[in-house]
C-alpha cells in the first residue's frame, strides 16, 4: 500500500508541482479547476447526490465562481470570500468535538447541507491557490509539500507511537501522537523554508508559527471530510488514485489550509497585499 501511494504521488504530484512552480497563472487556474471538479464530483457523491445532472450542477456551482475569481483582478469580493472562509473553518473547528453520528436518521437534509458546504469550502480554496500563485508560485509549492509532510509525519508517528485517539467519533485511526509528529515534521520543514528564503529573525518566527498553524488547520480539513465519509458510509471518497482513494481524499487538507495560509501571509505582510480593483 505504501509503495503504491508513493508511486501514485510521484507520477501525478511531481508534474503538478513543476507546473505550479514554473507554469503561468492561467495554467495553474486550469489545474485547480480540474482538481476541484473531480473533488466536487466525489463530494457530491458523499452528499448523496445521485445522477450526473445533480453532481454536474454542484461541480458547476463550485467551478464557475473559482474561474470568475481567478481571471478577475483582486477586488473586495476576494477579501470577503477569504474572510468568510476563515469564519467557516473556525466554526468547523468548534463543532468537531461535538460531532456524533446519528444512525438511522434521514440523510436527505444533511445531504443538502453538505452540498452547500462544498461551495462554502471549495470555492475559497480554489480562489486562494490561484491568488497565491499569482503572488508567489513557490509558496504554493511550499504549501502543497507542507500539507503532504504534515500527513506523512502524522502517519508514521501515529503508527509508531500512537496510543491516544485524537477524534474517536470521527476518525478512530488518528492519534494525538500522530498529530504531534506531523507538527514536528512541519516545523522542521518550515525552518528549512525560512532559511532558503533568507527571512530575518522576526519574519522567520512568524513564518514558523504560521506553518505550524497550517499543519493544525490541515487536520481540520481532513477531519471534516472524514465526517462526510462517515455520514455516507464510505471508506474513501473515490478510487481514482491507487493507494490514496479519491481526489478529495488527497485534497481535503488543502481545502482548509489554502485560504488560511493566504490570509496569514497577507495579514503578516509576508507577501504584498494587492490593491483592490475599483
Amino acid at each position: 500500500m505504501l509503495r503504491q501511494r508513493i508511486l501514485t504521488a510521484s507520477a501525478l504530484g511531481l508534474p503538478a508541482l513543476g507546473l505550479v512552480a514554473w507554469g503561468p497563472n492561467w495554467a495553474v487556474l486550469l489545474l485547480v479547476l480540474l482538481v476541484l471538479g473531480l473533488a466536487t464530483w466525489e463530494w457530491a457523491g458523499l452528499a448523496g447526490l445521485e445522477g450526473a445532472a445533480p453532481r454536474g450542477s454542484l461541480v458547476l456551482a463550485v467551478g464557475a465562481p473559482v474561474l470568475a475569481l481567478g481571471v478577475a483582478p483582486v477586488a473586495a469580493m476576494h477579501y470577503l470570500i477569504l474572510g468568510l472562509a476563515l469564519i467557516w473553518w473556525l466554526v468547523v473547528l468548534l463543532i468537531l468535538p461535538f460531532y456524533r453520528e446519528h444512525e438511522g436518521e434521514a440523510h436527505g437534509r444533511r445531504g443538502a447541507l453538505f452540498a452547500v458546504a462544498a461551495i462554502v469550502a471549495l470555492v475559497p480554496a480554489g480562489m486562494a491557490l490561484v491568488w497565491l500563485h499569482a503572488l508567489a508560485p513557490l509558496l504554493v509549492v511550499y504549501l502543497v509539500v507542507l500539507v503532504g509532510l504534515a500527513d506523512t509525519g502524522a502517519y508514521f508517528a501515529g503508527k509508531t507511537f500512537g496510543r491516544h485517539a485524537l477524534a474517536p467519533h470521527i476518525s478512530p485511526g488518528k492519534t494525538r501522537e500522530g498529530l504531534f509528529g506531523g507538527l514536528l515534521t512541519v516545523l522542521a520543514f518550515a525552518i528549512v523554508g525560512a532559511g532558503v528564503w533568507g527571512l530575518d529573525p522576526m519574519d522567520a518566527l512568524v513564518f514558523l508559527l504560521l506553518s505550524v498553524l497550517i499543519g493544525l488547520v490541515s487536520v481540520v480539513g481532513d477531519l471534516f471530510e472524514s465526517i462526510l465519509k462517515r455520514e455516507a458510509g464510505a471508506k474513501d471518497s473515490g478510487s481514482l488514485l491507487p493507494g490514496h482513494g479519491g481526489i478529495l481524499d488527497r485534497f481535503d487538507s488543502m481545502v482548509a489550509a489554502a485560504p488560511v495560509f493566504l490570509a496569514g501571509l497577507l495579514w503578516l505582510a509576508l507577501v504584498p497585499m494587492p490593491s483592490v480593483a475599483a
